[in-house]
């Protein structure tokens, strides 16, 4: 990559998160000298975050007048638009704030370029929740991007929302915006509210003796599960060589049981362990079949490298270190 480039302005919204701290892992692993990312709330920062060229930008990306003065100020040739509040399985009796914060963040971020850096290629993060329940007749196949929404949870929303506010900025104004549909990734740092640190944990917590049994959900849905180091490849990739306009799903193309997952990690386990299925953590409507076809990013080539069982192993470390 030419040295022009790699000195080039990147902004990155909720950059400090899950997959944001691996992206700037990334980003200054190919030598990018000048990375911008927000930070909200009293978390601390993550390790990579102490790196001379990551600048940490303490901004409400609610406020409107605070997005477009960070675009004005970065100038970025390029913004990650990461930032949303993710917490599926808790999202209806979060469904007011998830929907005001989720929506009015991308308008304010999609505002601040189109009058402070009208030029800048903007990757927005969707997920693959927006195709939510897939229509009978299509159920077991794997999902491409021409699959219909169905969300039947209110981040799966907020998501859909986010993805054809950016198709619409890119219809009326020319922004250069592409689009991802992310589908489950995993790896460090990751909440146990989502199900393969929430598994990890308590094999940890189990491990050294402070319970007694695991407590799961339902066990027989199909995911598409991908590293999180691979998946923020593929947002650079997309970033690089995606067409402007375009949305590409993102993902391994396996379909894994939740309950083979769970095996696997126990397999790790240093002992045998009891699972128990608890009522609370089944949600109100749950898709049995989630799998991408990720032929499109693919393409562009990219594709998953990173073994499942390999993921499974190093999640389960840092839990250990946790717990």
């Amino acid at each position: 990559m030419e040295n022009e480039q790699l000195s080039q302005s990147i902004l990155i919204t909720g950059g400090t998160g899950f997959a944001g701290r691996h992206l700037i892992q990334a980003l200054l692993d190919q030598g990018f000298q000048q990375i911008h990312t927000t930070h909200f709330g009293q978390a601390p920062l993550p390790e990579v975050c102490k790196d001379t060229h990551v600048m940490i930008h303490n901004v409400n990306l609610t406020d409107p007048a605070a997005v477009a003065e960070l675009v004005q100020k970065t100038q970025p040739a390029q913004i990650y638009h990461l930032a949303s509040f993710a917490a599926v399985g808790k999202s209806f009796e979060q469904a007011e704030p998830l929907l005001q914060n989720n929506i009015m963040l991308q308008l304010h971020v999609l505002n601040a370029v189109q009058h402070h850096a009208p030029t800048a290629r903007v990757l927005i993060i969707g997920s693959a929740e927006e195709y939510g329940r897939v229509p009978a007749g299509l159920d077991g196949r794997k999902i491409d991007e021409s699959f219909p929404f169905n969300p039947v949870n209110p981040y799966a929303v907020t998501k859909v929302t986010q993805d054809l506010l950016a198709q619409a900025f890119y219809f009326s104004f020319d922004l250069q915006v592409l689009r991802v549909r992310p589908f489950n990734h995993i790896g460090e740092g990751q909440s146990p509210e989502f199900v393969i640190p929430a598994f990890a944990s308590q094999v940890a917590a189990v491990e050294k003796g402070k319970q007694d049994v695991i407590k799961v959900g339902n066990l027989s849905s199909v995911r598409d599960f991908t590293d999180v180091k691979d998946m923020v490849q593929a947002y650079v990739t997309v970033m690089n060589k995606g067409k402007v306009g375009d949305v590409y799903n993102i993902g391994s193309g396996r379909g894994w049981k939740i309950g083979e997952v769970l095996d696997m990690l126990l397999a790790h386990s240093t002992q045998k362990i009891k699972v128990e299925v608890d009522q609370t953590r089944l949600r109100p409507s749950d898709v049995e079949y989630f799998v991408a076809d990720a032929t499109k990013v693919q393409a562009l080539g990219w594709s998953a490298q990173i073994p499942l069982s390999e993921t499974l192993e190093r999640i389960l470390n840092e839990w250990r270190e946790k717990v």
